[in-house]
């Protein structure tokens, strides 16, 4: 599957053709990156994911040599350049050959659940691995591998990871959240990816009264909550219905009530970006 979709990709500040791609991006097998959804021509959340991106530059020592305001500059030309449609942009950056940063920016080839996929859940694997440092948005192009490995062989839609305790983390391109007494459970803070669509998700809650704790769950309590979700730019709120050989009971409506919200929130942020701009 290509890398790049769309029409163009910008490097370094210059729009250029995607029939180039292939010869510009060369990544080591780790490197900075940040994804984010475009809908109706704007950019989701694209404040928090900036945010995260540099944060994660900090971390690895780059200095990308603009700030949130240019890098979004540049996004939005990226935009209006290639043709419409909701989609997924990808932020790369890493040396190049010369030792100077390269940042890449370009549409991603996407797919999203579909309309059942939402309503009835997807099965998902457990796999034995943990991230170096799980505060930063770092490609781990081994481990990557391995998941879509994972997910091809045994026809799952997502590889939920298991730490060295036997604790559940987070999913391989998203984060996971359990439902128990209508109260939500994710593993704490410290040990995961600060996901964009977690944070929504934990402010909706916090907006909504409805409690969520932090806690680390053990891969062996699957079986004894009443529901399981993941999260992230792809899959907003998308219930499980099995995990590895644990099928989960129905879908509880509390996911379906997520769902809802969160989509109201994204024709909120839509409608306040068209205010301003």
């Amino acid at each position: 599957m290509p890398e790049c979709a769309r029409e163009f990709f910008m490097l370094n500040g210059e729009l250029l053709p995607v029939s180039l791609f292939d010869r510009h991006f060369s990544p080591p097998a780790f490197y900075s990156y940040e994804v984010f959804r475009t809908d109706e021509g704007v950019a989701l959340f694209l404040e928090d994911h900036l945010e995260r991106f540099f944060a994660t530059a900090r971390l690895a020592g780059f200095n990308p040599a603009m700030d949130g305001k240019g890098m979004q500059e540049l996004i939005y030309r990226l935009i209006r350049k290639n043709s419409p449609g909701e989609g997924n942009i990808k932020i790369a950056a890493y040396p190049g050959r010369d030792g100077k940063l390269q940042i890449f920016i370009y549409f991603v080839v996407h797919s999203y659940p579909t309309a059942e996929q939402f309503r009835n859940g997807v099965k998902v694997d457990l796999f034995h691995a943990e991230r170096e440092n799980p505060n930063a948005k770092v490609m781990n192009v081994r481990l990557r591998k391995e998941t879509d490995t994972i997910k091809e062989n045994q026809e799952v839609y997502e590889v939920l990871l298991v730490d060295r305790n036997g604790f559940i983390t987070e999913g391989s391109r998203s984060n996971v959240f359990f439902i128990r007494n209508n109260c939500l459970i994710t593993p704490p803070s410290g040990t995961v990816l600060m996901g964009i669509t977690r944070k929504q998700i934990m402010e909706m809650c916090s907006e909504n009264d409805i409690p969520v704790l932090e806690k680390q769950v053990h891969h062996s309590e699957i079986g004894s909550f009443e529901g399981l979700f993941i999260s992230g730019t792809s899959r907003r709120v998308l219930p499980v219905m099995q995990a590895g050989e644990q099928m989960l009971p129905p879908v509880p409506a509390l996911v379906y009530r997520l769902q809802l919200l969160f989509e109201q929130r994204v024709k909120l942020y839509i409608a306040l970006f068209r205010q301003q701009s």
